[in-house]
């Protein structure tokens, strides 16, 4: 607070990093890259209401029935349940505890983004009773 040394030399680390590694880019490519993947699974799947997001924070936002409006929150409880199951992290929010948080570190590489989304995809196949999707 106040200008403290020891806080400014670390904001000024933070920033160099940013710049050094690029992280801001890495940002806007690993959202474009969930996002892309979560919208082509929101064409196959209606249950998806939304995907929104800024860079690498995104919400999945879910309701009971395609062209409904109702929140799906028991969706989302199952949904990160087995997505824990598979060894994925969801984390649910939304005023109806039918949105699913995404914030992904910008370190993560785009095979762990990938592997991730496949956890995802294979977790809500098996929420919905849907079929899973064939690996390329």
């Amino acid at each position: 607070y106040a200008g403290s040394p020891l806080g400014c030399a670390a904001a000024l680390a933070v920033i160099e990093v940013f710049e050094t590694e690029k992280l801001l880019e890495r940002g806007v490519t690993v959202g474009e890259r969930i996002t892309q993947r979560l919208q082509q699974l929101a064409k196959r799947n209606p249950l998806i209401g939304e995907v929104r997001g800024l860079g690498p924070m995104i919400a999945v936002e879910f309701f009971k029935a395609a062209k409904g409006r109702e929140p799906a929150p028991e969706l989302v409880k199952n949904l990160v349940a087995e997505a824990a199951r598979r060894g994925l992290i969801l984390l649910s929010c939304g005023t109806y505890g039918n949105v699913v948080r995404i914030l992904v570190p910008l370190t993560a590489s785009d095979a762990i983004l990938d592997e991730a989304l496949d956890l995802f995809e294979a977790s809500l196949d098996a929420v919905t009773d849907k079929p899973q999707r064939v690996a390329a």
